[in-house]
């Protein structure tokens, strides 16, 4: 089963965005919105972020997982429900949490794209606790290229 994904830029408004991931498709709905199409299994960040007069009323990162089987969540702007792997809500949790990504993706030789499952979850119980993040495996990071070698 496909997954669909909202995005919507309206700016200083509303700023609905894939963080990372690789969609099959991605269909133009209109001036503001667009509709990104995920294969089952694929593994991609959401972002929901919007205002109003008085300032910033909703903060959201999200890793999540498509088309899987068991238990899974149902997330605004996405269809259907997929399994959850990293979720925080709030300016700083969110902050920490875009913190965390630009290291691991810093870290990892393919990018948030090659990071497995299991370890986003560990990032998850990280960023709930407020802890610090273990270190990427080293099989995922840049520096197993070289001693490969």
């Amino acid at each position: 089963m496909i997954t669909h994904v909202q995005i919507h830029f309206v700016k200083d408004i509303i700023n609905h965005r894939l963080l990372f991931g690789d969609p099959v498709e991605i269909i133009k709905l209109d001036r503001f919105r667009r509709l990104a199409v995920f294969k089952p299994q694929s593994i991609f960040g959401y972002i929901r972020w919007r205002a109003n007069n008085f300032g910033t009323i909703d903060w959201k990162l999200y890793v999540v997982k498509s088309g899987t089987e068991g238990l899974m969540t149902q997330v605004r702007g996405i269809s259907p429900a997929v399994k959850l792997l990293v979720s925080v809500s709030g300016r700083d949790p969110m902050k920490r949490g875009l913190a965390v990504m630009d290291d691991i993706k810093a870290q990892s030789k393919n990018g948030l794209i090659g990071v497995p499952e299991s370890y986003w979850q560990a990032v998850h119980t990280s960023l709930l606790l407020r802890k610090p993040v273990h270190e990427l495996p080293r099989h995922y990071r840049k520096e197993a290229l070289s001693h490969a070698r």
